[in-house]
């Protein structure tokens, strides 16, 4: 370990005695159902302010589009001027989905192992336990210039509209520079620092052909639109990703990920020729990436393969696009976490890109605030699964991380 400031030896010092309670705080936000949807986040950030006050923290805001979805901005001043830093994570979760897949409660939080079980563990109730008792390390330690905020945001599973995106546009977001604690390994924990925020694309394609009684579509020529969505689904799976205008980026080799046919629906019942049919799609874009030239590309596939097939009658309707994000890899910020990760882990994670979509675009295109998209526990394929399950020791690896990488970014 190199020399440590005063602070940041104090910080340790703090969270090394609490990690029973850090765990025992991350148990206790598993047990405050969040699920989004429906989404209300209200009992899980009550149990964040509580435990927040406990910790002598009471610099706390709460700002909500509506009252059933809070986002809390905590605030933990430094004894001078200088700059501020914001670790940010979401306070609600995906739904538990099918129950009998799980083997335990989902909001009953167990060891098994080396391995914390339990609904949002990984995604991202630790990362959020973490934050909570780094701050509280930060806050004890002192003599640091400038400002650590804490934003713990709402309904990120859903899309942000009513957590960052709305605080972003409304003007509740203001920091030098933001760290999201979302999950960062796919293969291992702690596998890599996220300095992209992969932005999504998703639109639907409608297909029409012609209804009818469906006893006659052997003597009266018919289209049947369900057929056309099939071939179209497939050449679409096979074909498109070549069609995508895009510029390669080093953190991205495998360039955007298309997603066809994430949802379908078509027909009316039997005894009907199909007229209509529609599929969902999502594709994961690269920075640089823009929704006209996306949906360009998007029109030109679709009036190439209606030229290949005359039965084919295909209308896209674009739905949401989220730009890509990326700070740099020389920020400060990001040096101080690949610092604070080599004094707790004992090695210096990569760079790399988020494979999803984060809170980073809310905070750097609207609020202007660059954006770490990930760094935190758990496992990404863990998460929004049953069973989700995620180390026990990134509880407290997250919390020395942040705090060390705070307090590096604020004196430095």
């Amino acid at each position: 370990m190199t020399d440590l400031s005063p602070a940041q030896t104090s910080a340790l010092a703090y969270l090394e005695q609490t990690v029973a309670d850090q765990l025992a705080f991350t148990k206790d936000l598993i047990r405050t159902p969040s699920p989004n949807p429906p989404g209300d986040e209200r009992a899980v950030a009550s149990l964040v302010c509580s435990r927040l006050a406990e910790l002598g923290i009471t610099d706390v805001v709460t700002v909500a589009s509506e009252e059933t979805r809070p986002n809390l901005i905590v605030r933990i001043p430094g004894s001078m001027p200088g700059r501020s830093l914001m670790l940010s994570g979401h306070l609600d979760t995906k739904p538990a989905g099918d129950m009998s897949a799980w083997q335990t409660d989902p909001w009953e939080p167990e060891e098994q192992g080396n391995q914390l079980i339990g609904l949002g563990s990984g995604d991202m109730k630790a990362a959020v336990a973490a934050m909570v008792y780094a701050g509280a390390a930060v806050k004890q330690a002192g003599g640091f210039p400038g400002e650590l905020q804490l934003v713990f945001t709402a309904d990120e599973e859903a899309g942000s509209i009513k957590g960052s995106k709305w605080m972003a546009e409304n003007g509740h977001l203001s920091a030098d520079v933001a760290v999201i604690g979302e999950p960062s390994g796919v293969d291992e924990e702690w596998q890599s620092i996220a300095v992209i925020s992969r932005g999504a694309a998703l639109f639907k394609v409608k297909v029409t052909g012609t209804q009818m009684h469906s006893s006659i579509s052997d003597r009266i020529k018919g289209i049947n639109a369900t057929v056309e969505m099939a071939r179209l689904i497939d050449r679409m799976d096979r074909e498109f990703k070549q069609w995508i205008t895009y510029e390669p980026h080093p953190l991205c080799p495998t360039g955007p990920t298309v997603n066809v046919g994430v949802m379908a629906s078509a027909g009316v019942f039997y005894g009907v020729y199909p007229g209509n049919a529609e599929f969902a799609c999502d594709i994961r874009t690269l920075p640089g990436m823009t929704r006209e030239q996306l949906e360009a590309d998007l029109e030109r596939f679709l009036a190439q393969a209606m030229a290949d097939a005359p039965d084919l009658r295909a209308e896209l309707v674009f739905e949401i696009f989220v730009p890509a994000t990326e700070i740099s890899p020389d920020d400060p910020a990001v040096k101080a976490l690949q610092w604070a990760a080599d004094e707790v882990l004992h090695f210096s994670p990569p760079l790399d890109a988020f494979p999803g979509a984060t809170d980073a675009p809310h905070f750097q295109l609207i609020a202007g605030v660059p954006t770490v998209a990930a760094f935190g526990p758990g496992l990404l394929p863990r998460a929004h699964s049953p069973n989700e399950n995620m180390a026990i020791d990134g509880v407290w690896k997250a919390a020395k991380i942040y705090a060390l990488a705070a307090l590096r970014y604020l004196e430095s």
